[in-house]
């Protein structure tokens, strides 16, 4: 059964109504395993940060962490959103910061997809990529109309040619020697930040740059990440197909497990 509370409290249907009807605010998706996340500290920071982008104040990664413990009630394992909104209305005010609200919903726990996507470029660039933010009409649509034309999710492509992110998900490339990050706008996400720390710690090389759509056939490995589905390979881009490596997705998930979840 869901639970959704407002600062602690369990929500309103005004409360949700006006959530329903308002587009301006953020959130971070998080895994709960065994009390714990994968990444927490990123979670809090990134609320925090794009709470003073939006807003013009911060938020508390302490009282965050509260009203998660306080949502999960003991719960061990749970799928989380944590959305960040004004509550005063549909445009907030642009002179004075506004005092941030957080809604917490729980969920049952989603199992990690493993399966190979099929997915196709589409030209789009996200509003303020940088921000994980509620305005997600045009993910939505892209996804949908990928479906449609027999592809299982879109990849997205900027005005420069340059591969940026998936729909939910950033991409990552292995040409064999080395992880491959394009350089492009978009949301860095908690997952990706993860598996370059954890490549550190494993001692494989990993770069960021700028990874034009032309050249994505070079490249003998892709994969997406996100919260769900930390390593999830490609099996094509429009027309260019991926072998399977499993000796890659190996590796990848170790990178991922070499940073220890962090207790809620």
């Amino acid at each position: 059964m869901t639970v959704a509370q407002v600062d602690g409290a369990e929500a309103t249907a005004e409360q949700l109504r006006a959530l329903a009807v308002t587009n301006y605010g953020h959130f971070t998706s998080l895994q709960v395993r065994a009390g714990a996340v994968h990444g927490l500290t990123h979670h809090l920071e990134r609320l925090d940060r794009q709470s003073h982008a939006l807003f013009g104040r911060g938020l508390d990664g302490a009282r965050v962490r509260g009203l998660l413990r306080h949502a999960l009630a003991g719960t061990p394992d749970a799928s989380v959103r944590v959305t960040v909104f004004s509550g005063e209305g549909r445009r907030p005010s642009a002179v004075a910061p506004a005092e941030p609200h957080v809604l917490v919903t729980v969920d049952p726990p989603v199992p990690a997809l493993t399966s190979p996507l099929r997915v196709c470029t589409v030209s789009y660039e996200r509003d303020l990529p940088e921000v994980k933010h509620v305005a997600t009409f045009g993910l939505t649509w892209h996804w949908r109309r990928a479906r449609a034309q027999g592809a299982d999710d879109a990849l997205f492509v900027d005005r420069n040619g340059l591969v940026s992110e998936g729909t939910v998900w950033n991409v990552g490339f292995s040409d064999g020697d080395r992880v491959v990050w394009p350089a492009a706008g978009m949301l860095h996400g908690v997952s990706m930040r993860l598996l370059k720390d954890g490549l550190d710690r494993l001692g494989v090389p990993w770069e960021v740059r700028p990874v034009p759509v032309a050249e994505v056939s070079r490249f003998r490995f892709a994969f997406a990440s996100n919260s769900i589905s930390p390593v999830r390979p490609l099996a094509a881009i429009d027309g260019t197909q991926f072998a399977p490596d499993d000796a890659l997705v190996t590796l990848l998930g170790s990178a991922y497990r070499a940073i220890p979840a962090e207790p809620v």
